[in-house]
């Protein structure tokens, strides 16, 4: 609830202004500060003014709130220019909600005006004795109130046909009471609007789980039939005598479960080729069904954590921990947008792509660790891949094989579709003594022959 201009006169008269000298400056946000008074009586206490808000108000406080992470201009101002002053004067607008405290150094006295009223009248504005704006907390153009001008008093002859008294308090004064129940109305709605924040916040969050859940889920389906094509190469491989080169199939006793099957070949390759593609898609496909299942499971308990997470902090967590939840994360777009190249998440691991010298360079110098896995197209210029490290985790096959396929899509060799590339962590990278941005060269590499996938890449990048 505003004050009204009774209840200002009131606030002021409880207060040790006169003869007190301003210390320090603490921002809370915008458009709210605590001062640190001190005077020869009353030593060390407390003022806090709020503008521009549902709950504008000034008073004595006891209650030490939170300094705002940045400093803004208006505060960065008072701290040069009002720290230090000594209060010699304090003066209430006639009738109104606005007051002024004449703040005194050895060199000169100037003005801060303090005005509690709603709408763009709501200011706190530093003068010199002759009304001249120093500097404010809101620039009004369309009022006149701008660096320079000349500030309007806008003095009340009376109270108008509407009649105030103070409200009635249970405490020693009145800045007590103030201090405390405005102090908790608006906590109150800080917390609710907090709350909802805090309850879209996590809605996202466990969404784009359940949408990386779902992901694995079909990932799963669609490798889950291994054990059917190692059956089928099985079958193969015990009459590869009867395959001839050029067949594109071949019918075979089914011994497992009677009956004969029909097994597909590719005519170009030979008969231990075509053996060898059903057990490397054997292999393939078991590895990733594997993967699917770790990355099920992980999900499923992350999925559990995030609601338990945001479970306690909305019933039981202080509104300082509300706050530092609801922020939003430092490594939101802003931020990604200022590392170099493509960042991606394949199965839980962050995956950095160099797109030019300039980006492989930046990579590896300032976001690469020796544990990380270096990815390079060979005979091909392109971009660097890195593979960040999990403690206590290896990287899975698929997520290699992902990253190889995004390192042939961003080298010269995406024309041919395919490319041999060599791995290895990036401790055994050395730079080529003169050599050209971003060049390295690796040992202890392993090789790797990979078709690019360009459908897995475009779900990737999307």
């Amino acid at each position: 609830m505003s004050l009204n201009w009774k209840e200002t006169e009131k606030l002021l008269s409880e207060l040790p202004l006169e003869g007190s000298y301003i210390q320090k400056i603490t921002e809370h946000s915008v458009n709210s500060y605590t001062f640190s008074m001190f005077s020869k009586t009353e030593k060390a206490w407390l003022l806090y003014v709020e503008v521009s808000s549902p709950y504008s108000r000034f008073c004595r406080t006891g209650i030490v709130k939170a300094k705002s992470k940045t400093m803004q201009r208006f505060t960065q101002y008072m701290n040069a220019h009002i720290t230090g002053r000594k209060v010699t004067g304090v003066y209430q607008y006639p009738f109104d909600r606005a007051f002024y405290l004449s703040l005194t150094s050895s060199e000169n006295t100037i003005r801060m005006h303090v005005r509690l009223f709603s709408g763009p009248g709501s200011n706190i504005i530093i003068t010199d004795e002759e009304n001249r704006i120093l500097e404010l907390l809101y620039r009004r153009p369309q009022r006149n109130e701008e660096k320079g001008e000349i500030l309007e008093l806008e003095e009340r002859k009376d109270e108008g046909p509407r009649h105030f008294e103070i409200r009635p308090y249970d405490t020693p004064t009145f800045n007590e009471f103030i201090d405390r129940s405005e102090s908790l109305v608006s906590s109150e709605k800080q917390r609710s609007d907090l709350s909802l924040r805090l309850e879209e916040k996590r809605d996202k969050e466990i969404q784009a789980l359940r949408d990386r859940l779902s992901r694995e889920e079909k990932r799963k389906q669609e490798t889950s039939g291994f054990d059917e094509i190692r059956r089928t190469a099985d079958i193969l491989s015990a009459s590869i005598w009867a395959v001839k080169k050029g067949m594109d199939s071949i019918d075979l006793d089914d011994w497992d479960k009677g009956g004969k099957i029909t097994i597909s070949l590719d005519p170009a390759l030979s008969p231990n080729e075509n053996l060898e593609k059903l057990y490397s898609r054997y292999r393939k496909d078991k590895k990733a069904s594997e993967a699917a299942d770790e990355e099920i499971a992980r999900l499923s308990e992350e999925i559990e954590t995030t609601e338990e997470k945001y479970r306690v902090l909305l019933e039981s967590a202080s509104l300082e921990k509300l706050k530092k939840a609801a922020e939003k994360p430092q490594t939101g777009k802003k931020d990604d947008d200022k590392k170099p190249g493509v960042w991606v998440t394949i199965q839980g691991f962050d995956v950095a792509i160099g797109r030019n010298a300039k980006e492989n360079d930046a990579i590896l110098r300032h976001y690469a660790r020796g544990s990380d896995i270096w990815l390079h197209t060979r005979d091909f210029s392109g971009g660097y891949v890195i593979i960040k490290a999990k403690k206590g985790k290896s990287v899975p096959l698929p997520v290699l094989l992902d990253a190889a396929s995004l390192a042939i899509h961003y080298s010269k060799a995406k024309k041919s579709g395919k490319a041999d590339l060599y791995y290895t962590e990036v401790k055994y990278l050395r730079r080529a003594k003169d050599g050209k941005t971003g060049l390295v060269l690796p040992t202890q590499e392993r090789n790797l022959s990979v078709t690019l996938d360009e459908r897995r890449v475009k779900e990737i990048l999307r």
